[in-house]
């Protein structure tokens, strides 16, 4: 028998088994992980001493690198969840329970994060303190603190009381257990060696390759309505073959979400939403089921609006910091900001108002409830993911016990739950720290779908609920989809060109809107007939380059009369408005635009070359970038001196990085002046190595674009592991 087995069970994710010393180690864990192990047959039921429980790993490999391919390699709270709680090795008196810690392996940076990220996913906030900072009352911080200790066995313990550690270092062999020997030989590169038998594994994602969801989603065309409420997921953090519970909610035509759960960006695409078109996202809490996607979020090219409360934000963003590295502080700056009351409406558009209210669950959490008005026209969509069953809270009542809540905590919190709604979505998960269908047995709302489980609900329970498929919608109230998408596209071009008279511009949209399947090009035919696509909705990728809604596709080209080399082609299902290229030509040469635009353009697509512009940004964002750029020439064995307020891009030439006693040597499409504008735990100088030439960016702008901001956030650590 060998004493290592090895299987590669999907990109990124491998399987390392040595039964000699009980360790099953998952090499790699990205957002449901976990439904990898299921379908590949880790995990299944075992029968101990009268206890059913599930087998599974008992350890994990980390990723060198947290983000690959702009999804996260490293989210251990699942497969850490699964160990705790399916396996029973944190419940007290399980049978599976053997005073044994699940062993997070990798570098040290990886594990500290994951550490610090795990804990919070476990317990969210955890002193009094973090509650009052939120503006939590004395009286209700005593309740949530009674409620979460009940939920934590009363004791919220440290990391490293909850997980052992083994952190491998960039040389050497490190001893993981008993005989079983690992080494680091590379990035993201590992090796176990037990006896004579060494087996490599590589976490490393291929260039275009990508984390795969476990399950297919059906591509679908989302509408754009006045208001309407899509189901977009209705399993849990277990179940293989549907999403998360998560909803979206389109108001005025903008999508917003509810909840960012594993492979947001998946279900985005395929229902034909791009991340440039997302509005914002109602958060529900911080347990990854519905926070995984949130990185994702980060990396567009506007800022999106968080709405939540206070307590459930400021819960989401330490957990968030944790995973990523950077300040919570500085996690709002990727954001709008918008923090709700609890218990109070709060309009988000003249027609649409949300209210959180406040559900026990081991993590600062709030359900949601949405109220579309108007004229006499109201609808009610109650969002109630995570809850808690009346039977699991009523044992916090119990005053003899050291932590407790109150009868009117108890009734505050039901009774929110059955407040009647025209449509709700509840958490019927079951278990410790879920809902029951049985509690919702006198609800009045007019209907009442069931979710947030990986088991199939009974005749009994949906005797008065039901379940929703992904993709349907309830509560539309449709806008004229082509008056709504001409509107926007004269938007956008008065964006463009705001000198121009609107009368003009509207002369250019004559066409019909156009939907373009999944992989269908886009460019030819449309220019074959005198037309230039201008993108409404959906992804549009070349080269590795986004293209967000509002882009005129293939314009530069088109505009100079030259043949498209290659073709776009799109990623999901997405919808165009053909514009007259004559007219639009024509338009451009009356007012002595097209030269400058021409140029404008190329600039665009060269600026799109360099890594920290592929963010699907729109070419009026690169214009005002463009504009206010200038480029610098530096001699050979020159201090780096940037423009005040600029960050530059070294596009020709060596400049080395040191610090002490390390240096680093980097080359073109290098970002410099970092160490200026984000250095506060290290800085370090920049010199030429041989002649150079730097484009000078304006910092401002630069950090207005989320996904701008977040790639000199990734840039500035990547210099700070190789120089500190």
């Amino acid at each position: 028998m060998a004493e290592i087995i090895y299987e590669i069970l999907a990109p990124g994710i491998s399987w390392l088994e040595i039964p000699k010393v009980d360790l099953r180690i998952l090499c790699g864990c990205p957002a449901d992980a976990v439904k990898h192990l299921t379908s590949k047959e880790k995990i299944h039921l075992v029968t101990e001493n009268g206890a059913t429980f599930e087998t599974g790993p008992n350890a994990i490999l980390l990723a060198d690198d947290f983000l690959q391919n702009g999804l996260p390699a490293n989210m251990a709270e699942f497969p850490v969840l699964q160990m705790f709680y399916k396996q029973g090795q944190i419940i007290p008196n399980h049978p599976n329970n053997k005073g044994e810690r699940p062993i997070l392996i990798g570098n040290e940076n990886a594990v500290q994060s994951q550490l610090q990220y795990i804990y919070r996913g476990n317990y969210g906030l955890t002193t009094p303190e973090e509650l009052i900072d939120c503006g939590v009352s004395l009286e209700d911080t005593a309740e949530m603190m009674a409620m979460k200790m009940q939920f934590a066995f009363g004791r919220i313990q440290p990391p490293d009381a909850l997980l052992a550690t083994c952190v491998v270092k960039d040389s050497g062999w490190q001893r993981l257990k008993e005989d079983l020997l690992v080494s680091r030989i590379g990035m993201n590169q590992y090796q176990f060696k037990m006896g004579s038998e060494c087996v490599d594994v590589d976490l490393s994602l291929k260039e275009g390759e990508t984390y795969p969801p476990p399950y297919e989603l059906p591509d679908q065309q989302l509408p754009r309505d006045k208001f309407s409420v899509w189901h977009t997921g209705e399993g849990d953090g277990w179940d293989c073959f549907r999403p998360c519970m998560a909803s979206i909610l389109m108001i005025d035509g903008e999508p917003y979400l509810v909840d960012a759960g594993p492979n947001v960006h998946y279900t985005l695409e395929v229902l034909g939403i791009d991340l440039s078109e997302v509005a914002g996202i109602f958060q529900t809490h911080a347990h990854d089921d519905h926070f995984a996607g949130l990185p994702y979020l980060l990396q567009g090219g506007r800022k999106i609006k968080y709405l939540s409360s206070a307590l459930v934000r400021k819960s989401t963003f330490q957990k968030l910091s944790a995973l990523i590295s950077l300040p919570a502080e500085e996690i709002e700056n990727f954001f709008e900001i918008v923090d709700l009351g609890f218990d109070k409406w709060t309009n988000v558009t003249e027609s649409v108002q949300v209210q959180p209210r406040f559900s026990p669950h081991p993590v600062e959490t709030n359900i949601f409830y949405f109220r579309y008005q108007e004229g006499s026209e109201a609808k009610i969509f109650g969002h109630l993911a995570d809850i808690v069953s009346s039977t699991v809270l009523s044992r916090m009542k119990n005053p003899e016990a050291k932590y407790h809540i109150s009868e009117d905590f108890f009734d505050k919190t039901l009774q929110s739950y059955l407040e009647k709604s025209d449509v709700k979505k509840i958490d019927a998960g079951g278990g410790m720290i879920h809902g029951e269908v049985v509690d919702f047995a006198n609800d009045p709302s007019e209907k009442l779908i069931l979710a947030h489980s990986s088991l199939p609900f009974s005749e009994e329970q949906l005797a008065s609920a039901c379940t929703a498929e992904f993709g349907t919608s309830d509560l539309r109230v449709p806008l004229d989809h082509e008056t709504f998408f001409q509107d926007k596209a004269l938007q956008w071009l008065r964006q463009r060109f705001p000198s121009l008279k609107k009368e003009e511009l509207r002369e250019l949209i004559t066409e019909q809107t156009e939907e373009i399947p999944r992989g269908n090009k886009i460019l030819t035919r449309l220019q074959e007939a005198g037309h230039i696509p201008l993108l409404l909705t959906g992804r549009v990728e070349l080269n590795g380059l986004l293209y967000p809604a509002g882009t005129l596709l293939g314009e530069a080209n088109a505009l100079a009369d030259l043949q498209e080399l290659q073709e776009m082609a799109a990623v999901g299902p997405v919808r165009i408005l053909p514009i007259s290229l004559d007219l639009y030509r024509g338009l451009l040469k009356k007012h002595k635009l097209l030269k400058k635009r021409i140029s404008l353009l190329k600039d665009c697509d060269h600026f799109r070359t360099f890594p920290i512009f592929q963010y699907g940004l729109t070419d009026d964002y690169l214009i005002s970038v463009i504009k206010k750029s200038e480029r610098i020439s530096l001699k050979k064995n020159q201090t780096v001196s940037l423009p005040e307020n600029t960050l530059g891009v070294l596009e020709v030439g060596e400049v080395q990085f040191s610090t002490g006693n390390k240096n680093l040597k980097v080359t073109e499409n290098t970002v410099l002046g970092l160490s200026n504008m984000l250095g506060k735990s290290l800085s370090w100088k920049e010199q030429t190595l041989k002649k150079s030439q730097v484009l000078c960016l304006p910092a401002e702008n630069l950090l207005q674009a989320p996904g701008v901001r977040w790639c000199l956030q990734r840039a500035y650590q990547n210099y700070h592991f190789h120089l500190s």
